[in-house]
């Protein structure tokens, strides 16, 4: 109750200008009742970080475990999509986690440790392609991770800009950031890109 009702009111407002006064009043309680809860507008806003990060993250990291071994475009491809699925349908989610970046230090360390994780789940979906072929000798594991890096910050730039060119759908945005990506990444994995 409390994080669905901050959800929406650092959704509309942004952490700067959102009170815990605000927050409390949104979700029915009292403020004192509110910091009973969290300690801080910044614990507060952090554990809404984690929990929508997470949300997106688990949502495409099960998505990718469906795809069969075997094609990794149709891996990237449906990984973009179901993000940008998710995106479409969590615009408060979309903002919180892609366009509010305040800078106290414990809410940039909650961002921080959610794209650590996003990381980690793109570079595990990497370590499923048998071979790369990058110009540079990387170890495997190193390479998973820089591949998934790119890609990560990549679809973080592309959602963000998404919010203000909303004139275009997810499957154009799918097709733009499979444009950007997938081309390199078809010859870096071996396989020939789609090129429409």
């Amino acid at each position: 109750m409390i994080l669905a009702a901050a959800r929406t009111v650092f959704a509309d407002a942004g952490y700067d200008r959102t009170s815990m006064r605000a927050v409390a009043k949104a979700a029915g309680i009292t403020t004192p009742v509110l910091y009973d809860h969290f300690g801080s507008k910044a614990d507060l806003y952090a554990a809404l970080v984690e929990a929508e990060a997470d949300a997106l993250i688990g949502t495409w990291e099960r998505e990718g475990l469906e795809v069969p071994e075997g094609s990794v475009e149709q891996l990237f491809r449906r990984t973009i999509g179901t993000i940008f699925d998710w995106v479409a349908a969590n615009e408060a989610g979309w903002r919180i986690i892609f366009l509010d970046s305040p800078s106290d230090p414990a809410v940039a360390q909650a961002h921080r440790r959610r794209q650590e994780r996003a990381t980690a789940v793109l570079a595990a979906q990497f370590a499923r392609v048998p071979t790369l072929h990058l110009s540079v000798a990387l170890d495997r594991e190193r390479a998973d991770g820089f591949l998934a890096e790119a890609a990560k910050w990549t679809v973080n730039a592309v959602a963000a800009w998404w919010w203000s060119n909303r004139d275009l759908t997810r499957d154009q945005l799918v097709e733009l950031t499979a444009d950007l990506l997938w081309r390199g990444l078809g010859q870096v994995t071996g396989e020939t890109p789609n090129v429409h």
